[in-house]
């Protein structure tokens, strides 16, 4: 005779497997001890921090832009936007007149070189508000490239002349381009382009690519031909392969840029290329994987 054993009592709210009164009141249908997180929304990816994987690509992009950017000021005003040690020692020449003739050349270095530390006081406040963060990196690179932008609009439009010029490389060039030394229109692509490289060095020491200043070549020369490992193998060295890496793309900016003023687009395409490449790193940082913000972490 087949006996009938006690009810077992109901289990208690809260406890594995069971679901939430508020959820369902039947779990046959549910496989137990499973439990669904929430898809996060676009928005909410926004405030993770980037996968660092990969992520010194667009560092080393960031040299391609410099070499370009530099080709262009050099010429257009004989001072330069990324490598600030060479307009120091222009600067430093201006306080004994020198070079002969070249009356503005202190000036337009100053204000490159004040503008470059503007630059990297103003991002370098990311700090502030999680630095790595993808929305952060990515609004820095969307201000970089529209200061480019602009620069390349006062190019094109030739309300900066000297950065507007094309057809480098003959004397007459070169003589339309000493009639602009003194023209204080000059001035304004030169800050806002200074401004921008600031933040771009910032970038390169927030992700942790010190041996990517992306600005300099000089550090870059001494720490790679000091390396003790620079015959490693490719895999073997990586802080080798990144400085070899920012050495080529900074001189292939440069010679990009020279060959483009050589030709009829001249100086504004270069800013133009540059400036989209800034704004393609702006949203390539929006889609990069990120590492999930968790529940007890600061925003």
């Amino acid at each position: 005779m087949a006996t009938t054993g006690p009810v077992p009592a109901e289990a208690p709210a809260g406890t594995p497997g069971v679901l939430s009164a508020r959820v369902s009141s039947d779990s046959s249908t549910m496989p137990q001890g499973t439990k669904t997180a929430p898809k996060e929304g676009f928005m909410s990816k926004l405030r993770h921090d980037i996968d660092p994987a990969h992520s010194d690509l667009p560092v080393l992009l960031c040299s391609f832009v410099s070499g370009l950017c530099d080709s262009v000021a050099f010429n257009a005003s004989s001072v330069f936007v990324s490598m600030q040690t060479g307009n120091t020692i222009f600067l430093a020449l201006g306080t004994a007149h020198l070079p002969y003739g070249s009356s503005t050349l202190w000036l337009k270095a100053l204000i490159s070189i004040a503008a470059f530390w503007a630059g990297c006081f103003f991002f370098s406040q990311s700090r502030r508000v999680r630095p790595r963060c993808k929305s952060t990196l990515a609004l820095s690179f969307f201000i970089q490239s529209v200061l480019i932008l602009i620069s390349a609009a006062l190019a094109q439009s030739a309300v900066a002349p000297a950065f507007h010029m094309s057809g480098l490389g003959s004397a007459a060039a070169n003589a339309v381009l000493k009639g602009y030394e003194t023209d204080r229109m000059t001035y304004a692509p030169l800050a806002f382009l200074a401004f921008q490289f600031g933040g771009q060095i910032v970038t390169s020491r927030v992700l942790g690519f010190n041996e990517v200043p992306t600005n300099v070549l000089t550090s870059l020369y001494c720490d790679l031909l000091s390396d003790p490992q620079i015959l490693a193998p490719l895999g073997g060295n990586v802080k080798r392969n990144r400085r070899v890496s920012a050495i080529v793309l900074m001189i292939a900016g440069g010679i990009l840029g020279a060959w483009l003023q050589r030709s009829r687009v001249g100086m504004p395409v270069a800013l133009w290329i540059a400036g989209a490449i800034k704004m393609a790193i702006a949203v390539a940082w929006l889609t990069w994987k990120g590492k999930p913000v968790l529940n007890d972490e600061k925003v």
